[in-house]
Parts: structure tokens; sequence; C-alpha cells
């Protein structure tokens, strides 16, 4: 039997979120540019993003094995998931001007 782990649901949905958001930007641009709410969920987001991301760094560089940062992102799919997503979140807010 598995154990549960509390924190999947909170990974999970800041995944969503982040999806929610980056379609938004490729979809409905006007949306994210006009709406202050749209923008403080994008924020949000972006940021839970960032901290799970580096968390999971934090994790593999503290691992005693010597596996590489692409195995450590295979054995837990989620987190690669959610660091992509950073990426492209980041990636989105690089390329939308202001105006």
């Amino acid at each position: 039997m598995k154990k549960r782990d509390g924190h999947h649901g909170f990974v999970l949905f800041v995944l969503l979120c982040q999806i929610a958001c980056l379609t938004m930007v490729a979809f409905a641009e006007h949306v994210v540019r006009h709406s202050k709410w749209v923008g403080v969920v994008f924020g949000f987001s972006f940021l839970f993003g960032l901290i799970l991301s580096l968390g999971a760094f934090g994790t593999w560089r503290n691992r005693s094995d010597e596996s590489s940062l692409l195995d450590f992102f295979q054995a837990n799919p989620a987190y690669l998931a959610i660091a992509l997503a950073t990426a492209g979140e980041m990636a989105s807010m690089l390329l939308l001007k202001p105006g």
C-alpha cells in the first residue's frame, strides 16, 4: 500500500493554475493584460511554481547518490511538469510587453 502524501494535492493545484494561466496567455492575451485578478492568479502560480521548482532542485542537490537531475525528474514527473510550466510562465512574462 502506498503512503499518502499530502503535498501532492498542492502540487497538482499549482500545476493546474499554471496550465490555465499559460492557456490564457496563449489564447486570450488581452484578458491577462486587462484583468488584475487574472494577473494576480498568474503571479501567485508563478511564485508557487518557482518555490516548488527550487525545492525540487534543492531536494536533488541534497540526495546522497550521484543521480542526474534528469533521473530525479523522471522519478518525480509532477516536479518536472512544474519546472517546465514555471519556465513557460517566465518566458511568457518576458515576452508580454506592457501596454
